[in-house]
């Protein structure tokens, strides 16, 4: 005959095999039972905890939480839940998530049983997930504003000095046949005056235009994501050792000691190296702006994660750390708090746009006083497509037949927008490999797009097939002439097409 004793025994051994919490404290928050993993607690291992009270366990704040807890549970009879971050010795941030639950024992007594579990990774994930999300709608945002900031903008940079040399030239004139000699006024300002004044104004002038001009280069890094056709094979060390001689003239002017640690014979990862070099150069950047004393060092080390599956590196250096205000938004557009000495607050959410676009991540340590280390995690394997394509079209079902057409002939990337104006956004933030183009649309048509893509550098690689259901109409020939010839009348001859596809993309078509 099986007895109770018996029944309890595999549920014990269940319970204690748990990595989380599991306990049973009465009203007086004392501990009834617990399995006591030492990964949730800060008591000392192997020491019971049965008979001990929460307030002996934990902080005055944690200990009432779990009592605040236990009188909900005892008003309500239902689980509650709460978090909280215990001490830790290694100076760690962790966080544990605790519910308690009503028990009910035979002589109708109610005690409160409880599961706490480490939840500090999943927490971490999720201010990851956040703050991706949170770049990427960024990114497209930045993206429409940089197009539209960077033509006006060329404008006033282009027409300043012609505007300087009109006046440099004016004076001789001016001074032969003024009238009313050189106290004459010119918008309420005296003739010596602006001859004094106005070429140094305008000299002003062009300097706030090429720093609004950097701003909009900045911003169209940030919003740029990397073409995973443009990712091969690469060796970590090599991007380093390039950033580093790339900088080498701005670094050695900073107070500061810069040294290498390079992990030998780390694998290779799929990347772009360019992309690399700039993550790495702007970290080592701000790590020297960030040294204000003359015993500066900054150090960039090479690693293979613990992990085994990415390599990672760090970025570290002994200055005064990073403002507590700023810790949150640190990876946030013009989040800086050296505006003062011509910061703009791009270099760090560039970088992180860098390496989320390589499937990594990148976080950090801070210290006040004592520093600050970056550290990049990039992964082994890389699961990109070899190429990328637009698919641009107003007509819904049209657009979603030609992309699941072309994902089951090619291995690529397709994103399918309805209208040029979303084109042109795309474009100016992430250019695909390819760009299938509707000629005739509202708004702005897929010959403006052409026109777009004519006149923006860095949009020249970019190869164009034009579909119309209008194969004589004139702005076909308009295209033709600004070099956009691969035109594909509808219905369209799907087979032609993806093969005319598949030779843009493997590059044997201009």
């Amino acid at each position: 005959m099986k007895s109770e004793t018996d029944d309890a025994i595999p549920f014990r051994a269940l319970v204690e095999s748990l990595v989380d919490h599991v306990f049973i404290i009465d009203d007086n928050g004392r501990y009834l039972y617990s399995n006591q993993p030492e990964a949730m607690l800060t008591w000392p291992a192997g020491k019971s905890l049965v008979g001990r009270t929460v307030t002996e366990v934990f902080t005055p704040e944690i200990s009432g939480r779990f009592l605040a807890g236990f009188r909900r549970v005892s008003r309500s009879g239902r689980a509650v839940s709460f978090e909280y971050q215990p001490e830790s010795t290694d100076n760690s941030v962790r966080c544990v998530n605790t519910t308690l639950f009503p028990i009910y024992l035979p002589d109708n007594r109610q005690v409160v049983g409880g599961i706490s579990r480490d939840v500090t990774r999943q927490k971490d994930i999720e201010k990851q997930l956040v703050q991706s999300q949170k770049m990427e709608a960024l990114g497209t945002l930045v993206a429409g504003v940089a197009h539209e900031i960077n033509n006006p903008i060329n404008l006033i940079i282009f027409n300043l000095p012609l505007i300087e040399r009109v006046f440099r030239d004016f004076i001789p004139f001016l001074e032969r046949h003024l009238e009313g000699g050189a106290d004459q006024r010119f918008g309420g300002l005296s003739f010596d005056f602006l001859k004094e004044n106005l070429p140094k104004l305008i000299v002003d002038t062009k300097m706030a235009a090429d720093r609004v001009a950097r701003i909009v280069t900045g911003l169209k890094d940030f919003a740029q994501k990397s073409n995973p056709a443009e990712k091969k094979p690469v060796q970590i060390n090599k991007a380093v050792e390039n950033a580093i001689r790339l900088g080498g003239a701005a670094l050695h002017k900073k107070k500061a000691d810069l040294s290498l640690k390079l992990a030998p014979d780390l694998p290779l990862i799929v990347a772009n190296l360019q992309n690399l070099e700039q993550v790495v150069l702007n970290l080592v950047i701000n790590a020297f702006q960030a040294i204000d004393h003359d015993k500066g060092q900054v150090v960039v080390e090479t690693r293979l994660a613990p992990s085994g599956d990415a390599v990672q590196i760090v970025v570290k250096d002994n200055g005064r750390g990073i403002n507590p205000r700023m810790v949150k938004k640190i990876f946030d557009p013009f989040a800086t708090d050296r505006r003062s000495d011509g910061g703009t607050g791009l270099g760090l959410s560039v970088s992180y746009n860098l390496v989320k676009a390589h499937n990594g991540h990148i976080t950090f340590e801070t210290e006040q006083g004592r520093g600050t280390a970056f550290t990049v995690n990039l992964p082994l394997e890389s699961p990109y497509p070899l190429y990328r394509v637009m698919v641009v079209d107003d007509d819904a079902a049209f657009r979603r037949m030609l992309k699941q057409a072309i994902l089951r002939n090619i291995q690529c990337e397709v994103e399918a927008v309805s209208s040029g104006a979303e084109a042109l956004i795309r474009l100016g933030s992430d250019p695909p490999d390819a760009l299938v183009l509707d000629m005739f649309m509202p708004e702005i048509d897929g010959l403006e797009v052409c026109r777009a893509i004519k006149n923006e550098l860095g949009l020249e690689r970019t190869r164009v097939l034009i579909i119309t259901g209008f194969p004589n109409h004139p702005n076909l020939a308009e295209a033709t002439r600004m070099g956009f010839s691969m035109i594909f009348p509808k219905p369209l001859r799907l087979r032609e097409f993806i093969e005319s596809l598949k030779g843009c993309l493997h590059g044997k078509y201009p």
